[in-house]
């Protein structure tokens, strides 16, 4: 785990700290000046990408992730996997809001479902309770389209700009093109390359780690708007992940396809 892993549990650690002396009530804080996310990006609508999940742990907001069932949300592993983060009873979920400081369910962590497989970065979280919000879809088994060089997608997050050391406020999405394996760290345990089109690389940084690559058959409008059913096709790793708006270096995507979604779809009891 590198720069994008220490940057996050860096300022984690500080929020946490600033939380544990009185920052508010139940891990409030003071609303921050309003700031879009993701490196490079465009901001979402209100009711846009419901399913778009903000995790939040005492004042802070590690990860990104996506509704895929009434009580799982699908993330990243690293994003919980030290003694600061590693306790659920400290989590709560917002679901169904472009703003992560309020708006939409705000739900309690009940467990983290890590995947075996140490290199490959994928958790679920089971939720107290059910979100009436619909979920993402995942990923048809053996579809392959979304891993083939060239294909459309987009990411959306609430990380920070590259300037900062705290998550955005404000939820933006970015357009993505899947990439050959050797423009990142891909071709094992399910990693594959994407980033912005044109080989622009990188649009995501700090707190985007654990966000849905999002596919559509149709593809997307000009406000990222699917024109089909959407899909989680993978979620942004922070294992090794050092592309934090890099031109030219695509980020590191774990897949949510074939195998991976077969364990995903067993833990959540879906075929």
């Amino acid at each position: 785990m590198k720069l994008r892993l220490a940057f996050a549990c860096a300022a984690l650690l500080a929020l946490t700290l600033v939380s544990a002396c009185g920052s508010g009530q139940d891990g409030a804080q003071s609303a921050p000046e309003e700031q879009g996310g993701t490196v490079v990006g465009t901001t979402a609508q209100a009711g846009q990408f419901p399913w778009m999940a903000s995790t939040q742990l005492a004042a802070g907001a590690p990860c990104g992730g996506s509704l895929i069932a009434p009580t799982w949300v699908l993330t990243g592993k690293h994003c919980h996997n030290n003694a600061l983060t590693d306790n659920p009873d400290r989590w709560q979920v917002r679901i169904g809001s472009v703003d992560r400081t309020q708006g939409g369910e705000l739900i309690e962590a009940k467990r983290f479902v890590d995947y075996p497989n140490d290199n490959v970065d994928l958790a679920l979280i089971e939720l107290d309770k059910p979100s009436a919000v619909k979920p993402l879809e995942l990923i048809d088994q053996g579809e392959n389209a979304p891993y083939v060089v060239g294909a459309k997608a987009i990411t959306l997050g609430w990380g920070t700009d590259g300037n900062t050391k705290t998550a955005a406020q404000v939820l933006d999405w970015t357009p993505q093109s899947t990439a050959a394996n050797d423009t990142c760290d891909g071709g094992q345990d399910g990693v594959f390359c994407g980033g912005r089109p044109a080989g622009q690389g990188s649009g995501t940084c700090v707190f985007d780690s654990g966000a849905p690559y999002v596919w559509a058959r149709k593809g997307f409008a000009d406000d990222g708007t699917p024109l089909s059913t959407p899909y989680v096709a993978g979620t942004l790793r922070g294992l090794n992940n050092e592309s934090c708006g890099v031109p030219g270096q695509n980020d590191d995507w774990q897949s949510t396809g074939s195998s991976y979604g077969d364990w995903i779809r067993r833990q959540i009891g879906v075929n």
